[in-house]
């Protein structure tokens, strides 16, 4: 038992879908900082809407240190925005993963916290997951660290010659990839209970009231909504329902897949009807974490089978048709 256990640790786990994460996030920073580049010192700036001296309060009083602790010269608002860039593009491309994860956790922890007042909730989720994975292998798949890997061939790597070191590195790898599942699943479960508490999601009218605001309303696609009010109450509970029980379905290889679905669904509606494409990009992204590679592999048999099947039946309507064009 303890052995089957140290083999488990001790092998990396959940690795494609860990490669998946890092190009969602990869592209959601990269998306921020070429959006907000024209805005980078009215919004981070030490003389932009948050003060450098209301910064340095704030972080003073959180025990917190970033980037712009070094200098409040609009130069570093530019060197973090051009590095993040570059970084962000490296994390995507898969090149130094791990180092390109590790520099892109600090320039982004650095401008999460200059301006807490423009974030929303999917920085914070992705500020906690980048910090777990730093310590998990996201390059070893769709990247040109695999790739540079594959074309070496058998040629024995620095870390792959020390055992004990590779070991390691896989168990804090297993870790960092836990941690992000245990965390997604937590967020699910502290949104849906506190959800239950609230008044107006108890009686179903959180979600007209959430599409009234001016922010997020969407026209035409909001006042069909409207319209419908059984539509949005039935929603409004099926998201607190959906979310308190998102920790339990993950416990099933197949309600598993429904937590999945769901989820995606959850948040392209988010995205469609309140225009919050930033944030459910990023949860959608979170979600790939939760299948194995085992499910991933799965999946893909699945999907070579149904193309198999699905080009097979179109040849034999296509060889039908043209029998009949010369009968």
């Amino acid at each position: 038992m303890i052995d089957k256990g140290l083999r488990f640790l001790t092998r990396e786990h959940g690795l494609i879908g860990l490669s998946v994460v890092r190009i969602f996030f990869g592209i959601a920073i990269l998306y921020e900082l070429l959006v907000n580049w024209s805005t980078r010192h009215l919004l981070w700036g030490p003389n932009g809407l948050y003060s450098y001296g209301d910064y340095k309060e704030y972080v003073s009083s959180q025990g917190i240190v970033t980037l712009f602790d070094l200098s409040n010269a609009p130069w570093m608002v530019d060197a973090v925005f051009i590095g993040g860039i570059i970084v962000a593009l490296a994390y995507i491309l898969g090149y130094r993963t791990r180092l390109a994860g590790v520099l892109l956790l600090i320039l982004f922890w650095s401008l999460y916290f200059r301006n807490v007042y423009i974030t929303h909730g999917g920085d914070n989720i992705m500020r906690l997951q980048l910090t777990y994975l730093v310590f998990a292998n996201m390059g070893a798949y769709f990247s040109l660290d695999a790739r540079g890997k594959r074309k070496k061939g058998n040629k024995e790597s620095w870390l792959a010659s020390k055992p004990i070191l590779q070991d390691c590195a896989a168990i804090f790898h297993n870790f960092a990839w836990m941690a992000a599942m245990v965390q997604l699943a937590f967020m699910y479960f502290a949104s849906g209970t506190y959800k239950v508490m609230g008044s107006m999601w108890q009686n179903g009218s959180a979600l007209y009231y959430a599409t009234r605001v001016q922010e997020f309303y969407t026209p035409g696609l909001s006042d069909l909504l409207w319209q419908s009010e059984t539509f949005l109450v039935l929603m409004a509970h099926m998201t607190v329902i959906y979310q308190v029980a998102f920790p339990f379905l993950l416990l099933n290889r197949y309600t598993k897949y429904i937590a999945l679905l769901t989820a995606f669904t959850f948040h392209t509606g988010i995205a469609v009807v309140m225009g919050l494409y930033d944030f459910s990009w990023i949860m959608i992204g979170c979600e790939f974490l939760l299948l194995t590679d085992k499910d991933y592999r799965a999946l893909d048999q699945g999907w070579s089978r149904f193309t198999l099947w699905a080009g097979s039946k179109f040849k034999k309507k296509q060889k039908y048709a043209l029998k009949g064009d010369h009968a």
